[in-house]
């Protein structure tokens, strides 16, 4: 598996496309299959760089370029060792930048899977010349890779519209887990389902404007607990301080949450949770809060209508709409208790890991 920042393991965690394969990965040992993680060395303290995790062996290559470059460089790297050094019956990329890095595997003799992930080249956090490189990486990983594998339906029909090519719709999985604690999200200052709660990057693609606005007009009572840091200062995130400061004191920014208990009990404990998610197929954070029982509330787009199946509200991209939304929910909460347990359902019936697992295991036995 190459492309990662590397696997979840004691004392170091990601989220994302990580922590999908971290259990994706061991349940294919416990297949009898042998798993290999490139991992980017520079994102691990010495003490974490452990050589097998969980029966996943790691190899820990160097990662230079900064946010922007170390997982170019660091993947160019793991194709070289992988080809060069190692006896792999296929190499699994993951995100759709690294199409001209399977296009190198494939000259080397390699047998590609490619998860394209999303549509790089149309988030607003880039700028031309990185949307222009994440197209032309899609544009050759749809000509080289053995197999492509989308995480939603509505993104494998974009790829065959866009560009004559089929692959194999493969979700990510989740966990049920009910509260064990509720008591915790107090750290944070808010009573367990007494707040409204957004779980996102802070990048404009995520709608977070649109939310704290939605918010702000709304005239909520209820604290709105904002969990995710910004990857970097912009006039964005300079925004979204603004409109919550319209709120006095009632959105808190919590930053990144480390503590996996804590966010379990967030999403647990919510009177609603917000997605704005706008770009990319199945998210882990809406299958997380779906998981985990939540109320949820999501941007009406094609792929968050497809995982929710119907289980919680969809909401436009128009502030206005939205604070009336929660205005009317906040109204009802016997409605928003009623919304937590279809969405559980859900994920037991279409999102489990061992559902996904054996996906991935039947797509690279016909790969290899």
């Amino acid at each position: 598996m190459l492309g990662m920042w590397g696997m979840n393991v004691p004392g170091r965690r990601f989220a994302g496309f990580e922590s999908a394969f971290s259990e994706i990965a061991p349940r294919l040992v416990e297949a009898g299959h042998e798993v290999v993680i490139y991992c980017r060395r520079g994102e691990y303290r010495p003490e974490h760089r452990i050589p097998v995790h969980q029966g996943v062996r790691l190899v820990y290559l160097p990662s230079p370029g900064g946010k922007n470059f170390s997982g170019v460089v660091n993947t160019l790297l793991a194709v070289l060792h992988a080809a060069l050094f190692e006896r792999f019956d296929l190499l699994f990329f993951v995100n759709v930048g690294m199409g001209h890095h399977c296009a190198l595997a494939r000259l080397l003799g390699q047998r590609v899977v490619l998860n394209v992930d999303g549509l790089d080249w149309r988030r607003d956090k880039w700028g031309r010349i990185a949307k222009a490189y994440f197209y032309s990486a899609a544009w050759m990983a749809v000509r080289v890779c053995n197999r492509l594998v989308t995480d939603a339906h509505a993104m494998r029909q974009f790829y065959l519209d866009h560009f004559g090519r089929d692959s194999t719709m493969i979700a990510y999985g989740t966990y049920v887990a009910d509260s064990v604690n509720p008591d915790r999200v107090r750290e944070l200052g808010v009573a367990p389902r007494d707040y409204w709660l957004i779980v996102s990057r802070m990048i404009p693609e995520n709608s977070l404007d649109t939310m704290l606005e939605a918010y702000v007009q709304s005239g909520s009572r209820k604290p709105l607990v904002v969990v995710g840091g910004a990857t970097y200062d912009s006039p964005f995130h300079r925004k979204l301080q603004e409109i919550a400061a319209r709120a006095d004191d009632r959105v808190r920014f919590v930053g990144h949450v480390h503590d996996a208990e804590l966010l379990r009990e967030l999403w647990c404990n919510c009177f609603a949770y917000l997605h704005g998610h706008s770009v990319g197929g199945t998210n882990p954070a809406l299958l997380n809060a779906m998981g985990y029982g939540s109320c949820i509330l999501a941007l009406d787009t094609v792929f968050n209508r497809e995982v929710l199946g119907g289980t919680g509200l969809l909401f436009p991209n128009d502030p206005p709409a939205l604070a009336t939304m929660l205005r009317d929910l906040e109204a009802a909460p016997a409605r928003a208790e009623a919304m937590h347990e279809p969405p559980r359902a859900r994920v037991r019936a279409e999102y489990s890991w061992e559902k996904i697992t054996r996906q991935y295991e039947e797509l690279f036995f016909e790969v290899r």
